[in-house]
């Protein structure tokens, strides 16, 4: 694939996570059980889903700062990164983009207090773990080779440390 060429795959990754985040809310929807918890938890509850809302979106536009600035040879004219980044927030981990995007919908679960959306939001982060192992993975290791083999061997695909997410904030402002 040449450096500017776009793959048809590429479709298919921007309309992934807006189907998994239909799907979770979904079962919620019609089961017309949103607000459930909120006699038993009170406001602690949404609390708690705005601080994961925030955390989620923080990694994925952290991680996408990240390779807009780092991931792009002068004249590229794709949206996909053609230059392999590992600093900054990658250090850390392989995938914070999608890291950001599966916690997002436990966070719109939380705040609007659903047990079953909870519950069901188990699946995107089942979802990341198939969207990386299936189409990320393959296409970085036929993008960069050897080199992202090893990153792989030194860098798990995902973190939850906090400090993972300070150490990219603090990577981009020094840039």
């Amino acid at each position: 694939m040449s450096g500017d060429q776009e793959n048809p795959k590429d479709v298919w990754k921007f309309l992934y996570w807006p189907i998994v985040w239909f799907l979770v809310f979904l079962p919620s929807y019609l089961l017309k059980d949103i607000g459930a918890l909120m006699d038993v938890f009170g406001i602690w509850l949404s609390i708690l889903g705005i601080v994961v809302l925030a955390w989620g979106f923080s990694l994925h536009i952290t991680a996408g700062k990240t390779l807009k600035k780092m991931g792009h040879t002068p004249g590229h004219r794709s949206i996909w990164p053609n230059r392999f980044v590992k600093s900054g927030i990658y250090s850390c981990m392989r995938h914070p983009e999608h890291l950001g995007l599966a916690i997002v919908p436990f966070g719109i679960a939380l705040l609007l207090s659903s047990s079953v959306a909870i519950l069901s939001s188990g699946w995107a982060i089942l979802a990341a773990f198939f969207f990386v192992a299936v189409i990320e993975e393959p296409e970085c290791i036929e993008k960069f080779g050897e080199d992202y083999f090893e990153y792989m061997e030194s860098t798990p695909a995902f973190s939850l440390r906090p400090g993972c997410l300070t150490k990219g904030i603090r990577e981009l402002r020094k840039t």
